[in-house]
């Protein structure tokens, strides 16, 4: 079997700068200040000279069925992932929690409010998309 070849367009947010565990949830909740915006909010914890660790959340109550909050979550982290290169990577951790607006948002509309709240909580340079 050929492997496929490793390509700029398939750049992925790596699996070691994900949230998984329940303790880091823990933390989130315990020490994180939220970010509203108009279509999603972020949860974001300061952690002095830490690789980041995101995560991207849609819950049931807020989003919908399944489909739904896999589609919220879809569509944050893919405006994320075009944004990582530009993102601090140390310093900071952010949750991001889906309103039900993410899902009929304009693509648009959606970044400029992820990008925003990116730049409120300090992990971006404001500026045009790269």
């Amino acid at each position: 079997m050929i492997e496929p070849e490793k390509s700029p367009s398939r750049e992925r947010i790596p699996d070691t700068n994900r949230m998984r565990s329940v303790a880091e949830f823990a933390r989130m909740r315990s020490e994180g200040r939220a970010i509203r915006g108009t279509h999603c909010l972020v949860v974001v914890t300061r952690a002095d000279d830490e690789p980041i660790r995101i995560a991207f959340v849609a819950s049931r109550r807020g989003v919908g069925g399944a489909v739904q909050r896999n589609r919220a979550r879809r569509r944050l982290r893919e405006i994320v992932r075009r944004r990582w290169p530009r993102m601090a990577q140390r310093g900071t951790w952010p949750m991001f929690v889906a309103f039900r607006s993410t899902l009929t948002a304009p693509h648009a509309e959606l970044a400029l409010d992820v990008e925003g709240l990116l730049v409120r909580a300090g992990m971006l340079a404001a500026g045009p998309e790269s």
